[in-house]
């Protein structure tokens, strides 16, 4: 008998270390081989099929032998596993050869971990890569990328710009990471599992686990105690037992969790840590947004949404557990609250997309607000604005993605991957660099769109499937731009010139319409009746406070919807165009110095028929009124035209321009009321006529521009480079349809105008005929042109009197005409 068993384990032995084979094989060739042998025994077993079970298992032990050779360690937890595997196969218990199977493999994978770190230590690069080829990777998410630290350290050892004793520091940071990552993933695969009934995929998870855990046992220990560690063996072992014998062990379970609470296999940077500060902070904001648009009356409505909120839960969830080292020694009590109501939020969007309980979206967006309230108030000073830079990560995850797809040729996901990627430029670092960098933001808006500085679009790109090369190198110019982007919004703000001289010309060129007004309607109040002034000054401050209170109220309102970005932006600017126009069709029809200053003049007349001016009195009143809506309409328009621009740089860099445009009012103002008659009123307002012609058509093609960024038009690029400013300043985009509408733009501006003189120039050829037709002192002028002189309504009018042969005298019959 112990003859026989001697045999069996020099036989199992032989086996195991493969002396033969050791030398001849790869370490991944072994890997895979044992891998794939112990999956075949597995579904062998499921099949009842005991011949194959045994081939498939000493297939596996050979191939592990070849690769633990020099392993004692990890060898005999090899061994142990095939040993428990045998017994399993022979009883059809497929709980226990699953967790079997997950053992062998975490032998391999802390066998592939020593080999590859000692090998770069000792600066080994061949040795070192083809144990590196052996091992696993963090589950990427649309937001993270599997980690190359390790490949790209072997390659800087390899070519001697790296120190072995870095690199395998590098190499082991990026393994242990991994790892960390995947055991906390397998723990609550457990839970998962244990609460759903999957016995089998539990006691797997279990045993892989337990494998992870070995890994990272040596950096426990040296961060907390040997004790410590020898605890958390016996729970993990436990949890193994537990799980192949098919219960959950709720118990152990929260002992490891509580154990483990805490701990970091490599504990983040201080750079680190504030950029997954920023991450949690920008994704948890997310999630009640995405979760809000997939949810109606109580029911799902749109299940991507609900995804949506799910993959931005999980990434806040993975950018917490990074932090809550760090949080823990701040604020323990607001850290584990966070934590709590993070998982909380994952388990009613989970119960929402499984059609299970429907959260409100009131209470989802609560539950958000107050884990980032607890977990802000863990955080250090400064941290509050971490997520300013934290959706460059996650653009540059969607920029692989979109290499990706167009390497296999999946160009739709390629230009869903180019949106989603552009969707978080425009929800974040865009809206800073409108004020802090124009010129790179037009630039970085360009590489996503219509070209810039040489290099396509990737909408170009996309559009015609160009090729990889292709491809890549508009990603070259993009990543060094968006790294200048960073950097920028990283110091803060700086040159915000563009914004503040915009803002300006708007006040002053409205401000500058509101005194010409003003001037005409104080032209004739002078000497006694200059009194009159004082209640129509009153009626501009009123107006000017109403005009500073419909700013608030309209910060308010957009403000609450500012998360709507650019679709906001595209309605606020579609209206300022409607508006613009309506100015331009007084402008061209003549109705905004004849008409409109010839109704203000009567109402003026009106007024000042009282006799007195005291402050309750109707004349006082009138003059107010008459003050107010003079003023308040350019105060309600300018305030319309801020909007787009404190929707991209905030109030406060807006609010800089308008306190300078205001002064320029202030002292135009000033110098008109100096000067009283001597200003040629109507040329300043035909010269503000041609700006609002400037400002109309650079509008129109700024609204062009962001409605085929929210996908409201198509983009169509136009074979031409224009500089960033061209953008800013003018609204000229290279796209057909930007280019297109701002044309027709401007000949509908040129064709109201010539509209307007051709039917200015008919009604002039009738006055002269009806003047020419009536002796000068009974020609009456109709009411509505009775309460003016004629030269300063219809000066050309005038001169054609003069050319029929009236002259002055003629002239002066005519007012007295009109005054009759």
């Amino acid at each position: 008998m112990r003859l026989v068993a001697l045999i069996g384990v020099v036989a199992a032995s032989l086996a195991l270390t493969g002396v033969g084979h050791a030398a001849a094989r790869e370490p991944w060739d072994a890997a895979s081989d044992a891998q794939r042998a112990l999956s075949d025994a597995e579904t062998a077993v499921v099949l009842g099929e005991p011949a194959t079970v045994r081939a498939d298992l000493d297939r596996a032990e050979r191939a592990a032998g070849a690769l633990l050779a020099g392993r004692p360690a990890e060898l005999g937890v090899a061994r142990k596993a095939f040993a428990d595997a045998r017994s399993a196969a022979a009883a059809g218990d497929a709980r226990e050869l699953a967790a079997a199977r997950a053992a062998v493999w975490g032998a391999v994978l802390r066998a592939s971990f020593g080999e590859a770190t000692a090998a770069a230590a000792h600066g080994e690069v061949a040795r070192a890569r083809a144990w590196l080829l052996v091992r696993e990777f963090q589950a990427p998410t649309r937001f993270t990328r599997a980690a190359a630290d390790a490949t790209v350290a072997l390659d800087g050892l390899a070519a001697g710009t790296l120190r072995p004793a870095v690199a395998a520091s590098t190499m082991r940071a990026d393994l242990l990471g991994t790892y960390d990552s995947r055991l906390r993933a397998a723990l609550a695969a457990v839970q998962e599992t244990g609460t759903s009934g999957f016995s089998v995929r539990r006691a797997e998870e279990a045993a892989a686990a337990c494998g992870y855990w070995r890994i990272l046992r040596g950096s426990y220990a040296a961060q907390r105690n040997m004790a410590g560690a020898g605890r958390l063996d016996a729970a993990f072992d436990a949890l193994v037992t537990a799980a192949s014998a098919g219960h959950g062990a709720p118990v152990t379970l929260r002992r490891i969790d509580k154990a483990l609470e805490g701990f970091r296999a490599v504990p983040l940077g201080p750079e680190e840590r504030i950029r997954r500060a920023g991450q949690l902070q920008r994704f948890l904001e997310l999630v009640p947004i995405e979760y809000d648009r997939g949810v109606e009356d109580g029911r799902v409505t749109l299940d991507f949404e609900i995804q949506e909120a799910i993959t931005f839960r999980d990434a806040a969830s993975s950018a917490l557990d990074d932090l809550v080292p760090f949080l823990l020694r701040r604020d323990p009590a607001a850290t584990r609250a966070a934590v709590k109501l993070v998982a909380g939020l994952g388990v009613s969007i989970a119960d929402a997309s499984r059609g299970r309980t429907v959260a409100d979206p009131e209470a989802v967006k609560a539950a958000t607000k107050e884990a980032l309230d607890r977990a802000s108030a863990a955080f250090p000073e400064g941290w509050g604005d971490a997520r300013e830079t934290a959706d460059f990560d996650v653009i540059e995850a969607a920029l692989d993605r979109v290499q990706a797809a167009a390497a296999a040729g999946e160009w739709g996901t390629a230009e869903q991957a180019r949106l989603e990627a552009y969707g978080v430029f425009e929800l974040g670092p865009e809206q800073r660099l409108r004020g802090l960098a124009p010129g790179l933001f037009r630039s970085i808006e360009g590489l996503f769109w219509y070209g810039d500085s040489g290099s396509d679009g990737l909408v170009q790109l996309v559009k015609r499937k160009a090729a990889a090369n292709e491809i890549a190198s508009t990603r070259a110019a993009l990543d060094e731009k968006l790294a200048e982007a960073e950097t920028r919004i990283g110091e803060g703000l700086g040159s915000s010139t563009a914004v503040v001289v915009n803002s300006s010309i708007i006040v002053f060129r409205e401000g500058l319409e509101a005194v010409l007004i003003l001037a005409a309607l104080m032209a004739s109040m002078v000497g006694a009746q200059r009194r009159l002034r004082r209640p129509l000054m009153g009626g501009v401050l009123v107006a000017l406070v109403a005009s500073a209170i419909t700013w608030l109220v309209a910060q308010t309102v957009l403000g609450s919807l500012a998360g709507w970005g650019e679709r906001l932006e595209a309605v606020v600017s579609l209206v300022a165009i409607g508006v613009l126009l309506l100015i331009l069709n007084w402008f061209y029809h003549r109705v905004y110095w004849q008409e409109n200053l010839q109704d203000l003049h009567r109402k003026k007349k009106r007024v000042l028929a009282g006799t007195s001016v005291g402050i309750l009195s109707a004349q006082a009143l009138g003059l107010v009124a008459l003050g107010f809506s003079s003023v308040y309409r350019e105060g309600f328009e300018t305030v319309l035209f801020l909007q787009a621009l404190t929707l991209e740089a905030g109030a406060v860099t807006v609010l800089q321009g308008v306190a300078l445009g205001f002064a320029g009012v202030v002292g135009v103002f000033m110098l008109v009321v100096a000067l009283e008659r001597k200003l040629p009123h109507k040329r300043m307002l035909v010269a503000t006529g041609v700006l609002i012609t400037v400002v109309l058509v650079a509008l129109v093609g700024q609204t062009v521009q962001t409605m085929q960024a929210v996908g409201w038009l198509p983009v169509s690029p136009a074979p031409v480079e224009l500089p960033y400013w061209s953008g800013v300043w003018l609204g000229v985009y290279p796209t057909w349809e930007g280019l297109g509408a701002q044309v027709g733009a401007a000949l509908f501006v040129v064709g109201s105008y010539v509209v307007a003189e051709a039917l200015r120039s008919r009604k002039r050829r009738r006055l002269i005929a009806r003047v020419s037709t009536q002796p000068p002192s009974t020609t009456d002028f109709p009411g509505e042109m009775g309460e003016l002189r004629l030269e300063e309504l219809l000066p050309r009018e005038a001169d054609g009197l003069r050319r029929a042969g009236h002259g002055d005298d003629d002239r002066a019959a005519v007012g007295a005409g009109g005054r009759a």
